[in-house]
């Protein structure tokens, strides 16, 4: 019998300052995510993706209130995911499901209803709800629902969580098409769609760095004008010609996406045949974006 009292107590031994951190993102999460319940997606007869999208369902065919129908669908959810997910994590999701469902009903009617065309409601009912949601992801907890079906599947049966969000929506979406307008499914398809761009921008962050790989002869020149005109960190990896078998020294940096005009600049004033190839990357850690040089003991990273 798992003793959900036992974990309680351990979350609240940790340090007051991190718990309250935690409930305050997902106060804030819950808060922006029923501001898009209340002001795009209900009003305008919307629906959103997995559990809550059927609670919308229930309460456009029955009236039934829509946070006690989401709250009643998550309590099996999280009951299922107790055995395979780590109860910090569903503990933490259940006060955020619980905020959320709180804050719905305290937001209603708050803010008037914005008086746009559906299609601005479906765009930013996906932009509102996805930033919601997203920052409580980024936290690495949630607000239940098909967050935590999908996780306990890629655990169990190894199934991706973006298949099994993908198949619900698609249960959501046939559902639609039987009781609805066609244009509620679409416009709901839209807003999916906006809302997952969003979630992964919020996730991933809005300004992503870029990996530049440079081989040229004149590698030496190179480096030593982005270490000194860019500030920024080279290293060297050795390669080898597939054609000629000679070896290579190849120059990796990362830059950020304002810095790339200045890169292609200095690359070929020293070498027009330079080959050069950049890629985005999520996230980057380390001296120049996230770290800061150690003053007491004036340690400097060499790359």
């Amino acid at each position: 019998m798992i003793n959900i009292a036992n974990y309680i107590e351990r979350i609240t031994a940790k340090p007051v300052f991190i718990v309250l951190k935690k409930l305050l993102i997902l106060g804030i999460g819950a808060f922006i995510s029923a501001i898009s319940y209340n002001e795009l997606v209900i009003p305008y007869n919307l629906l959103s993706g997995g559990i809550n999208g059927i609670a919308l369902i229930m309460q456009y065919l029955f009236g039934f209130p829509v946070y006690i129908v989401m709250f009643l669908l998550n309590i099996p959810v999280f009951i299922w995911g107790l055995k395979s997910l780590k109860k910090e994590f569903l503990i933490y999701s259940f006060i955020g499901n619980i905020f959320l469902n709180i804050a719905i009903l305290l937001t209603k009617g708050l803010l008037p209803i914005p008086h746009v065309d559906i299609f601005l409601a479906s765009i930013f009912s996906g932009v509102v709800g996805a930033i919601g949601g997203g920052i409580v992801l980024k936290s690495g907890m949630s607000l239940g629902g098909l967050d935590i079906v999908g996780m306990v599947l890629k655990k169990k049966k190894n199934i991706s969580i973006g298949s099994v969000s993908f198949s619900f929506n698609v249960f959501v979406i046939a559902l639609s098409l039987m009781l609805f307008d066609l244009k509620i499914a679409l416009y709901t398809i839209i807003s999916m769609w906006v809302g997952s761009k969003v979630t992964d921008s919020v996730l991933d962050g809005l300004n992503r760095d870029k990996s530049v790989i440079i081989i040229s002869e004149y590698h030496e020149e190179i480096a030593k004008r982005i270490l000194e005109e860019m500030g920024r960190g080279v290293t060297y990896l050795r390669g080898e010609g597939g054609f000629s078998h000679g070896e290579k020294r190849v120059i990796n940096c990362i830059v950020n996406h304002y810095e790339i005009a200045q890169l292609k600049g200095i690359v070929n004033k020293i070498d027009t045949f330079a080959f050069m190839y950049i890629t985005e990357v999520i996230e980057v850690a380390g001296k120049g974006f996230t770290l800061k040089q150690n003053k007491k003991t004036n340690r400097k990273r060499v790359f």
